[in-house]
């Protein structure tokens, strides 16, 4: 027999021969012409050296090869459609360990959020972190060893697929008490000031945006400290003369940490898209598929 000559529609035509017992009525049975039937009933006898189907009288009798193979092209018929139907992700039993960068500006947003519904929709879901050099995270992503981003990067790799969560601005931020809060500031009192800047290592993600809108000033801030990260930020700027330019909802959210309030830039600076990346070979994953529509409902109230 040449098994490679056997697919799905020959296996669908033979179970609709031996239910229906007769060439025209298998053939509306699949829908398909009378003469395309009579193709599929000629090759599966070629392919299993066996008639399948003879006359007697007015009708016609199957073998009894054709009954014996019967049952197992129904299994057949059944495996394969079970094999392209599209796998189901079941969150509530689902065991899996999602792998995660989350600069700490959209961690300290959204993740109190997403692992709330985690831990109610999916107890047995994992989520780990990584610290790693945002330089690498696609590289890390085509090896397998990352599975989602969330991070405004300026410049990601184009061989990323991509979704907006949501838009940010940038706002300062100072003790409430700052005398920054009751003046009007121009971009060469906004450098003089003492400045606290954020930046992941060697990345330049949260100072593009602003050096080059004070670019064109010939002017630069003045910065008397630089964190790699956005923890102890308020505690910083409350208790000193100090000012940070920041994402404005993560500003809002400073002020409910420490007595800092937030001011405008006297800079025109555009919004910037927060996104979701992930590589190509994730993207029909149910697991991850749902994962990314979690994110995106959690961004909706971030």
């Amino acid at each position: 027999m040449k098994m490679h000559d056997l697919d799905l529609q020959l296996l669908r035509a033979f179970d609709a021969l031996l239910r229906e017992r007769h060439v025209t009525r298998a053939a509306e049975r699949l829908d398909i012409s009378q003469s395309s039937m009579s193709v599929s009933l000629a090759k599966l006898r070629d392919l299993l050296g066996d008639e399948l189907l003879m006359r007697s009288g007015t009708g016609w009798m199957p073998t009894e090869l054709a009954l014996l193979l019967w049952p197992r092209v129904q299994d057949a018929i059944v495996a394969l459609e079970r094999v392209l139907e599209p796998p189901r992700f079941d969150p509530a039993q689902a065991a899996h360990t999602f792998r995660l960068i989350v600069i700490d500006y959209i961690d300290l947003l959204m993740m109190p959020a997403v692992m709330r519904r985690i831990r109610t929709e999916a107890p047995n879901v994992r989520m780990q972190v990584l610290q790693t050099n945002p330089d690498h995270f696609g590289e890390m992503m085509a090896a397998g060893e990352l599975d989602l981003a969330l991070t405004y990067f300026p410049h990601a790799p184009e061989y990323l697929k991509g979704r907006r969560l949501f838009s940010d601005r940038f706002l300062g931020l100072a003790a409430r008490g700052h005398p920054v809060h009751g003046q009007a500031l121009d971009v060469a009192g906004f450098c003089a000031l003492p400045h606290v800047t954020i930046e992941l290592g060697s990345a330049q993600i949260y100072n593009v945006q602003i050096d080059a809108a004070l670019e064109p000033h010939g002017l630069r801030r003045r910065v008397q400290m630089t964190k790699p990260s956005f923890l102890a930020l308020p505690f910083v700027l409350e208790t000193s003369d100090m000012v940070a330019s920041i994402p404005a909802r993560l500003a809002r959210r400073m002020t409910r940490m420490a007595d800092v309030a937030p001011f405008d830039l006297p800079l025109d600076l555009p919004t910037f898209d927060v996104r979701m990346l992930w590589h190509a070979r994730t993207d029909h994953s149910p697991a991850h598929m749902w994962l990314r529509e979690l994110m995106v409902d959690c961004a909706r109230h971030t």
